[in-house]
């Protein structure tokens, strides 16, 4: 922890900066970022093939933005923050309580070099406000090349048998499978029919923001 004398000294030199606008904030998202977030539309419910998909926001604007600085620039406390968002508008009546929450898992490459899986923080988060277990049992199995700039039928194949569960059997279990973005499906449905084929009755995942 940083002392006070500290946290002063480095704000003067190099004061923080909202994620979502890049504007001087005492806050990893200022308060009209936070603002406009929420003015946002809750994107409609996706049909995935194991279950749901449920995104608090669509990724556009701040949001995208302060999920890219999240995801690349190391920005834990947005992504918290991000993560208490979408359990405050995705966790009440729209959602029944799961067994567990599961997150998405990241090869042991790319977390080395982020040093986090953002993922699990959002999961851990999400997890707290509806106090239920977190399973770290879905495991990566083979680092997989960057989604991001693949089509549909190449994301498809690129996480295809990327994932194996490493756990005991899930017996039946209504479980979350939590991600930071929902684009295509193609990396929460392999991950939701890993959880499938361990016992799995019903998968849908949660996530900060969907691509529309």
């Amino acid at each position: 922890m940083l002392s006070a004398f500290a946290r002063l000294f480095l704000d003067a030199v190099a004061p923080r900066r909202c994620a979502g606008c890049d504007a001087v904030s005492d806050r990893s998202i200022c308060t009209d970022c936070e603002t406009s977030m929420h003015a946002l539309p809750v994107p409609a419910v996706r049909r995935l093939r194991q279950g749901s998909g449920f995104a608090a926001f669509e990724f556009v604007g701040p949001v995208r933005a302060a999920l890219h600085r999240s995801k690349y620039g190391g920005d834990r406390q947005a992504l918290s923050e991000l993560a208490a968002m979408t359990a405050s508008r995705l966790l009440g009546p729209r959602l029944f309580t799961p067994d567990a929450v599961v997150a998405v898992p990241l090869g042991p490459r790319r977390r080395r070099q982020r040093g986090y899986n953002q993922a699990e923080i959002i999961a851990s988060v999400i997890a707290e406000a509806r106090d239920i277990p977190v399973f770290d049992d879905l495991v990566r199995i083979r680092d997989t090349p960057p989604q991001s700039a693949r089509d549909e039928a190449t994301r498809r194949g690129n996480v295809a048998g990327a994932f194996a569960w490493a756990g005991g059997a899930l017996d039946g279990a209504y479980v979350w499978l939590v991600d930071d973005v929902l684009t295509t499906g193609a990396t929460v449905e392999a991950g939701a029919a890993t959880l499938a084929a361990a016992g799995a009755s019903l998968i849908d995942v949660v996530v900060v923001a969907a691509v529309s």
